[in-house]
């Protein structure tokens, strides 16, 4: 309903800036131009609300496409996995990036004298 009423709206304020450049304002031409291009991004911005599927887009769309598996590896992995070998390269150029890992893993193990390092 929206757009029935923003692009013929557009067309109209289009027809009225064009009048009015041809009396002799100069800057209506350019406001003559912009109001056909409003009633595009209007029409472009309606139809992709109307036919986007809301599970495929946004939030919805990611937790749906780590669901989906094909032979056990989950689809839409949205950071690619390092190996170790390429890890532990990038680790030897960056000290901070190995303090980093060390940490996560010192944490993941579960070691309690980092939780209270902080308290």
């Amino acid at each position: 309903m929206a757009v029935a009423l923003w692009v013929p709206g557009c067309a109209i304020a289009a027809w009225w800036q064009v009048t009015i450049a041809l009396a002799g304002d100069h800057l209506a031409y350019l406001y003559s131009v912009e109001w056909p291009c409003f009633a595009v991004f209007g029409a472009v911005v309606w139809w992709n609300l109307v036919h986007d599927d809301p599970d495929t887009v946004g939030v919805r769309g990611l937790r749906r496409a780590q669901r989906t598996t094909v032979s056990g590896e989950p689809v839409g992995v949205l950071v690619p996995v390092l190996d170790d070998e390429r890890l532990r390269m990038l680790e030897e150029h960056d000290p901070e990036l190995a303090a980093y890992n060390d940490y996560l893993a010192r944490l993941a193990s579960g070691d309690d004298s980092l939780s209270r390092r902080g308290r």
